[in-house]
């Protein structure tokens, strides 16, 4: 029996049912992020992909100065060493994982994890040729074992077998004792754990840098994945501790992540009272968006849009017509404090 086997008849324990429980209301608010910043989605995407690359550049060690790092990771400069070549294999391998995590229909396969790591050291990176031995068990080949487990794995997603940070926190493990590679497992690891944590919807990933958070806390991963793995050599792992630790990172994300909401959330809202400001005492009666626009330059249109719509719900405005050519005509006179004749606070309300 392999440890997705033995899932089938595993009942995830009380406090960790708990941490799962709260960790996936939590979640629910990280997908909205970029249906409601919009015109920032990008502008943070970018920056969680820049601040990836750093991370990893400075964990492998790689010999480029902080200034052509800075040239090449945000402002794409042609790289001219084979290590400055490195820096920038780096941002489009986390750019291709963070769009294939969202795209890929085929199973993940040992060919495709070691094509990350050629892209960065070349091809003399092959996959791990020695045999793998448990307790019991015939030898096999370590791809033989590696190809067998990412499988199981497929097949358990698939069969929605069993929750899938749980899945991939164990298949995670796997990957750790099995080393399949000649070289750089680690660096393999963190791919994978990345890559599948995406997969299972955290999306508080493209957003916030893992690479930063795993980095920062590996010794702890490491550690609780040895400890889990004490009976490995019967094909056992323990998998509930480091379960926990992958909830932690990533409810460490998502609040991260509510941080950042938080302070465009403000910013909207001094931006907000500036746009509502310029209509009510800059603007005449009859004005349209375009008006707003040339008063409050580098607002974009949806901004604009939001506060109009707000200041039509406190029916201090109300829109004439339609399309392009609607206009929007004011109801209330903030230096009068009063509504036009006729006109009550609650007219539109109803």
């Amino acid at each position: 029996m392999n440890n997705f086997d033995y899932l089938k008849n595993y009942q995830i324990p009380g406090d960790l049912f708990l941490e799962l429980l709260d960790l996936y209301k939590t979640i629910g608010k990280s997908e909205t992020y970029s249906k409601i910043y919009k015109d920032d989605y990008l502008v943070d995407y970018n920056n969680s992909l820049e601040e990836d690359t750093f991370e990893i550049v400075k964990y492998l060690g790689i010999k480029v100065s902080f200034e052509r790092q800075r040239l090449i990771i945000t402002k794409d400069y042609t790289p001219k060493t084979k290590e400055e070549k490195m820096v920038a294999a780096i941002k489009r391998i986390i750019k291709s994982i963070r769009t294939n995590a969202f795209i890929d229909k085929h199973p993940i396969n040992s060919i495709d994890i070691l094509d990350l790591l050629k892209r960065i050291y070349g091809p003399t990176i092959k996959i791990n040729s020695n045999d793998f031995t448990i307790q019991g068990a015939k030898n096999k080949s370590v791809r033989y074992k590696f190809n067998t487990i990412l499988d199981d794995y497929d097949k358990a997603i698939d069969q929605k077998l069993h929750e899938p940070i749980i899945l991939s926190s164990i298949l995670i493990m796997e990957m750790y004792n099995i080393k399949p590679y000649s070289e750089y497992n680690e660096l393999a690891l963190m791919f994978t754990y990345y890559y599948l944590l995406l997969k299972c919807g955290i999306v508080s990933f493209n957003f916030v840098s893992f690479f930063k958070m795993f980095i920062n806390n590996k010794e702890e991963a490491f550690n609780l994945i040895s400890r889990g793995s004490i009976n490995y050599d019967q094909g056992i792992i323990f998998f509930n501790d480091f379960v926990k630790f992958t909830l932690k990172l990533i409810n460490n994300a998502v609040l991260e992540l509510e941080k950042i909401e938080n302070k465009k959330l403000s910013k909207t809202a001094q931006k907000s009272d500036v746009i509502q400001d310029s209509i009510l005492n800059n603007l005449p009666d009859l004005f349209s968006k375009e008006d707003v626009a040339r008063l409050n330059p580098g607002v974009s249109p949806s901004t604009i849009m939001r506060v109009l719509k707000k200041l039509h719900e406190m029916n201090y405005i109300i829109p004439l017509g339609t399309g392009r050519s609607a206009k929007w005509k004011k109801l209330y006179d903030p230096k009068k404090k009063e509504y036009a004749v006729g006109v009550s606070k609650d007219e539109n309300n109803d």
